[in-house]
């Protein structure tokens, strides 16, 4: 009976995460944890080794209704790989406190940047683009703003989200989407893809690491899988049909509901 209502929810936790750009692990994570009580590291494996079909599912989608910036992805996960093992490094060193106190911090400072004009004098992660944007060389990226965009200034975004994933061991998705919409400019609807198709690069690297280690459960593996692919399947079809700024509302709403799971897992 548990592996059908895991089935279940990974269908609609995979269909909300795929709307938003989250890789659906933050929101599956404390289901499995109490249902099959595994530690936790085989939970991050056997996630990790299903977000690779989600993914795939999702970004193929994407990419056909036009929602994926691959440059942009590239560009930044390429940055994001460096940030995150720089990231998990740094994280012995510091207090679960202080740890949970930054966590809070960004979660907070991003949702509100959704609701600050990029033009503010307060909305940071804007103003830190624009100017680092300037930053030869360039690739062809067409956001809202700029028809190129400073390879330099994406790494670096790519390395402080990256950054702070490994260091609150919490997913890219989750600090990424809002970056692209707030940072980048993308359109909601393609930070989103964007931000699914850089979960896919990482959980390439993730999976593979932890299957090396033995840390996935390749029969909870079978059940959260298609469920996940579902979902995804059902999320891209939803995502298609909403509106730009009702999107960034449910990130809003996203960002929040995983950010207290988190806090408190």
């Amino acid at each position: 009976m548990e592996y059908v209502v895991i089935f279940v929810i990974a269908i609609i936790t995979s269909a909300a995460s795929a709307c938003v750009g989250l890789g659906g692990g933050l929101l599956l994570i404390p289901f499995l944890i109490l249902v099959f009580d595994l530690p936790v590291k085989f939970v991050a494996g056997t996630m990790l080794f299903a977000m690779i079909p989600y993914t795939l599912v999702a970004t193929w989608g994407n990419l056909r209704n036009g929602y994926v910036n691959l440059k942009i992805g590239l560009v930044m996960e390429s940055g994001a790989i460096i940030g995150v093992l720089w990231g998990a490094f740094f994280t012995d060193l510091f207090p679960d406190l202080l740890l949970k106190l930054i966590f809070v911090f960004i979660v907070f400072y991003l949702m509100l940047t959704l609701r600050i004009p990029t033009g503010s004098p307060y909305n940071f992660i804007a103003r830190g683009f624009n100017a680092m944007n300037l930053i030869p060389p360039f690739i062809a990226c067409k956001t809202a703003q700029d028809a190129r965009c400073s390879i330099p200034s994406l790494v670096i975004l790519g390395i402080v989200a990256g950054f702070f994933s490994g260091l609150l061991g919490i997913g890219g998705g989750f600090l990424n989407t809002p970056v692209l919409i707030v940072g980048v400019l993308l359109a909601p609807k393609v930070a989103v893809g964007t931000s699914l198709f850089m979960i896919l690069i990482t959980s390439l690297f993730g999976t593979a690491e932890h299957a090396l280690l033995g840390h996935i459960n390749y029969a909870i593996a079978l059940v959260v899988t298609p469920g996940m692919m579902i979902g995804a399947y059902i999320g891209i079809h939803l995502l298609k049909n909403l509106a730009e700024e009702k999107i960034k509302t449910f990130i809003f709403v996203a960002m929040f509901v995983a950010g207290i799971m988190a806090l408190f897992r």
